[in-house]
């Protein structure tokens, strides 16, 4: 009889397939386009990962609901590959007038994400890997900031999915820190507001980060 992998072990082996992928695809990026395929991509490996772990051990319910935002009303750190994605995906959905409003919100240091409109995520579908380890179990708790079980710490193979998961996401970009940085890409983390006014205010900006200008080291958040 077969027995699937445990948690940590399927986790392990998905970031040795990702390592082994991502050092082949982002030598070969060359255009916007292709980062923002290598961008998505990576994100819906994120997805089948979540899926499996939610498989493996189901996460309790929990207090996140469409509609809160309570967390979106932060900064938060991204690898700014993350900046592309979203800003792409901001283009290609949201109307001229929300554009304006980001655009204003980014001019104004506003302290909250950019894309944040009427209690909802406006790019939902392909937001960075930090905003998709967010979890909590008590509103009251988010309300003070306190999103994860940060008292409980490393929980093994005994933890839920989303605990589980958000391990996976930490590790994961710093594994993609590393293999950029082996590229010379500037790769933050940067705070993702200042990210995506870097972009707009810079010409030819994806050339420029594929050749290893730092377009974001001055806004680095650590």
């Amino acid at each position: 009889m077969t027995h699937s992998p445990s948690p940590l072990a399927y986790m392990r082996d998905h970031i040795s397939t990702m390592d082994q992928w991502l050092s082949e695809k982002l030598p070969t990026l060359r255009t916007a386009h292709d980062i923002i395929t290598l961008g998505h991509a990576i994100l819906r490996q994120c997805e089948q990962v979540d899926a499996h772990l939610q498989e493996i051990r189901p996460t309790p319910p929990l207090a996140c609901r469409e509609g809160c935002g309570t967390c979106c009303h932060n900064r938060i750190e991204v690898n700014p590959l993350w900046a592309f994605v979203t800003l792409d995906h901001a283009q290609k959905t949201l109307s001229e007038e929300k554009l304006r409003i980001i655009e204003e919100r980014l001019d104004n240091e506003a302290a909250f994400c950019p894309f944040h409109f009427n209690g909802a995520c406006s790019i939902y579908e392909n937001r960075p890997p930090v905003c998709r380890g967010y979890y909590s179990f008590d509103l009251a708790l988010c309300l003070k900031g306190h999103y994860c079980e940060e008292e409980k710490g490393y929980q093994g193979d005994d933890a839920h999915a989303a605990h589980q998961n958000m391990i996976f996401l930490f590790v994961l970009e710093d594994h993609l820190k590393n293999a950029e940085q082996a590229l010379n890409l500037d790769a933050g983390p940067v705070f993702l507001d200042d990210a995506v006014a870097a972009l707009l205010k810079t010409d030819d900006n994806t050339q420029k980060w594929l050749k290893g200008d730092r377009l974001f080291s001055d806004n680095t958040a650590s």
